[in-house]
């Protein structure tokens, strides 16, 4: 029997895995701030892609906190900043592309901003600790 990665052998779904990275705060914690929550799903409504600053985005929101504020909140709340959960998102959005498209690699890489496909190859393998060719080769095992 041949050793796979975890990242292999999980076959949840998407929201399954975002629950796991992304852990809703345990009990004692006060509960998320609704600003926050308001961001994530801005976040996550746009796939990961937040084109503009932070202060852009709160205003946009009607959030009524700056830019410099809604990071520390976020980063509190979440355990990450605005942009790793951001970076985060648009992975587990390319892996599930990997993992239901036929799509060349290269294709991908481009929907998810990347001009290069060594440089999407390289952040990949840091996300998954696999090259996108061996993920989506274990959707199939």
């Amino acid at each position: 029997m041949a050793y796979e990665s975890p990242a292999v052998q999980y076959r949840g779904a998407l929201d399954d895995v975002l629950r796991r990275l992304f852990p809703l705060p345990r009990q004692g914690r006060p509960a998320m701030d609704w600003r926050i929550v308001k961001l994530l799903h801005f976040i996550d409504d746009h796939g990961g892609r937040v084109g503009w600053s932070l202060d852009r985005a709160c205003r946009e929101l009607r959030l009524e906190i700056s830019g410099a504020y809604a990071a520390q909140l976020f980063k509190r709340c979440t355990g990450l900043g605005v942009r790793e959960y951001a970076k985060k998102k648009r992975f587990l959005m390319a892996a599930e592309r990997l993992k239901t498209t036929d799509l060349p690699i290269k294709v991908i890489a481009a929907e998810f901003g990347y001009q290069s496909l060594a440089h999407f190859t390289r952040r990949f393998k840091e996300q998954f600790r696999l090259s996108p060719t061996e993920f989506r080769k274990g959707r199939a095992a």
